[in-house]
């Protein structure tokens, strides 16, 4: 395997979203608890998080050869700047170094990446490839991408047996699990080609569209209903701030999803919109801890 096709397989922009998401879950545990987080155990998390998600993404390219020849043709494999197998080792030595730093922090924590680790597998390699699966796809990008990243950094501080840390994981895996639909459209032609029932796939681009916009706008805005039901530890006047500050560029988002749903599946690359998305979702994450570290 050549040099040039790491960056490639292990994607570095899409490192940032769960190495930042844990370390923003440490420090909203260390505000709601008002305990301390040891820096060695933090460093392993963060090592931890960019090892395991490195590894999931190079399996998805180890298993994907086929659509990405269709759609992507100039990813490493399909290039020839690495091989399968190649790719396939590299993901199995990031999982194995992501799980070793992963147990040398936290038993919670370890539970949390052990079972991204594994949701990752089974997303991409046979025979469960959850991928070709319309609705288990998306369940297995969205609990180790979303819903685990807070539980496993509050994990770090405190064992997450309050329902905070859960509250904080539903809000961000519902984001994941509809506004991963993005990624899809354009990759709909190998999808379909490769029996990949992608949204886009089975239902066309206009109505998974509007099926993924309200999700970059409306799990958002239950950070203000966590306050007031007591799930939440900021006051409902924080969480309402919280709430508007990622639900304007969700609007932006969703608006740019939705203008033109036919142009979606005649791009070679993502849509803006997924970049949008993924920087939404790394926001959040920051937003949070800030209003966190304020609000208490």
């Amino acid at each position: 395997m050549r040099a040039a096709a790491l960056p490639g397989l292990v994607r570095p922009f899409t490192l940032l979203a769960p190495v930042v998401g844990v370390a923003a879950g440490a420090c909203i545990a260390i505000a709601v608890t008002q305990q301390r987080a040891s820096p060695i155990v933090l460093l392993y998390a963060l090592v931890s998080a960019l090892l395991v998600t490195a590894a999931s993404n190079a399996w998805n390219h180890a298993f994907d050869v086929q659509i990405d020849k269709r759609n992507k043709p100039g990813r490493p494999i399909p290039s020839g700047l690495a091989t399968s197998g190649e790719a396939i080792l590299l993901g199995h030595g990031c999982a194995v170094v992501g799980l070793l730093a992963g147990y040398l922090t936290t038993p919670w924590f370890f539970v949390c990446v052990a079972t991204g680790v594994f949701a990752t597998w089974i997303y991409s390699a046979p025979p469960l490839r959850t991928k070709k699966r319309t609705w288990g796809a998306l369940l297995t990008i969205a609990i180790p991408r979303g819903a685990l990243v807070p539980v496993a950094g509050w994990a770090l501080v405190a064992p997450p047996t309050t329902a905070e840390p859960w509250a904080l994981g539903g809000v961000a895996g519902l984001f994941v699990f509809g506004a991963v639909v993005t990624k899809d459209f354009a990759d709909t032609k190998g999808d379909r080609e490769y029996d990949c029932r992608t949204l886009p796939v089975i239902w066309g681009a206009e109505r998974a569209a509007r099926f993924t916009a309200p999700f970059l706008v409306f799990p958002f805005l239950l950070y203000p209903l966590g306050s007031l039901l007591g799930l939440l530890t900021p006051s409902p006047a924080y969480t309402g701030v919280l709430a508007a500050a990622l639900a304007v560029p969700g609007v932006v988002t969703a608006r740019l999803l939705v203008r033109d749903p036919a142009s979606l599946m005649e791009r070679a690359e993502n849509h803006p919109a997924w970049v949008l998305m993924y920087l939404l979702l790394l926001g959040s994450h920051v937003v949070t801890a800030v209003v966190y570290q304020v609000a208490l």
